[in-house]
């Protein structure tokens, strides 16, 4: 073969094997971005648990509104359990949940603080979290939310409208110690008014909380701030047809019972759900710490105040709001 020919030959074989090596290699990358592409898309996997219903305005509504923030703001496939019994039910769906590829679950309520500290040291590549509660592990987290500045306001609203001067607060969890809104909130308005302060134990015992409410009417109260999500309604209910202002909880419950809500002390928790899930999916990670959400998260707030402030009564209102929240 002439060195002419045989030269052209090698050149050609030369570039043949060369284009199917870079073929080959334009494959193999595409190959390999459509699985990072796939693996980047698919949905990561979220449990939410809550011992409560999810139906009206409960607490445990809040966890089917939060499964729905995620829902809309995030590549995410989150299951909610509701109504689980502690003792019997939930390792079994935490176990399952975490076999199916569960990276994240969510405790809806300080009930899950302690037994979810027990399970993290079993399950340590599965990041647990308890909206409220005082647990932390490395692979368990509190977020959590102090509404005392809210409150403080709702105080100073229930000060202006009180004849007796005494205010009724029924609670579902003994806070007395630990809250301080409310009662200063009044005493900046009027040193001299008597709180009464009860606990029902429960978010549920409608009996509880109507034999607490009927004893502070009977003992003088005017105002009753009721913070039982499910029994409130009771409590409302007795409260018109005893002719005494209320204040709500949890959502805007002016409907209710329109002359006689003063207002309502608004927790929005499924912005909880959603700094959960905007820090699991950060680069850092959710921190293994309390986390204390306050009004720039927009977990709280206050609804409108009824018609029954006057404008005077309205200014002063706002400029406590003001006062309290800028101080904070």
């Amino acid at each position: 073969m002439e060195p002419k020919k045989q030269l052209t030959y090698i050149l050609l074989i030369t570039l043949l094997v060369t284009s199917v090596f870079f073929i080959f290699l334009l494959l193999r990358s595409n190959q390999i971005m459509s699985d990072m592409n796939a693996s980047a898309q698919e949905p990561e996997k979220i449990l939410i648990v809550t011992t409560d219903k999810v139906t009206d305005q409960s607490w445990g509504s809040q966890a089917y509104k939060g499964k729905m923030k995620i829902d809309n703001l995030f590549n995410a496939e989150v299951t909610l359990e509701s109504e689980v019994n502690l003792d019997v039910e939930l390792e079994n769906i935490i176990q399952q949940a975490i076999q199916e590829g569960t990276g994240l679950i969510i405790g809806h309520g300080r009930e899950f603080s302690e037994i979810f500290y027990k399970l993290t040291n079993l399950y340590k590549d599965t990041q647990f979290v308890t909206i409220h509660g005082d647990y932390t592990n490395s692979n368990l987290a509190v977020y959590t939310f102090d509404h005392q500045e809210i409150e403080y306001v709702a105080g100073v609203a229930a000060a202006l409208k009180t004849s007796s001067n005494k205010i009724g607060v029924i609670d579902a969890v003994n806070n007395e110690h630990k809250d301080w809104g409310f009662s200063e909130g009044i005493n900046s308005i009027k040193p001299e008014i008597e709180l009464m302060y009860s606990v029902v134990y429960s978010r549920d015992d409608h009996e509880k909380a109507l034999e607490i409410a009927r004893k502070m009417i009977n003992d003088g109260v005017d105002i009753i701030y009721t913070k039982g999500n499910s029994y409130n309604q009771s409590v409302i209910n007795l409260a018109k047809t005893e002719g005494i202002y209320v204040i709500g909880y949890l959502e805007d419950q002016a409907y209710m019972a329109e002359d006689y809500m003063l207002t309502s002390v608004l927790n929005d928790v499924s912005q909880v759900y959603k700094a959960i899930v905007n820090d699991y999916f950060s680069e850092e990670g959710i921190p293994s710490q309390k986390n204390i959400l306050n009004t720039t998260d927009g977990v709280y707030g206050l609804a409108p105040l009824g018609n029954m402030f006057s404008k005077e009564e309205i200014v002063i209102i706002e400029n406590k709001e003001q006062e309290i929240l800028s101080s904070g």
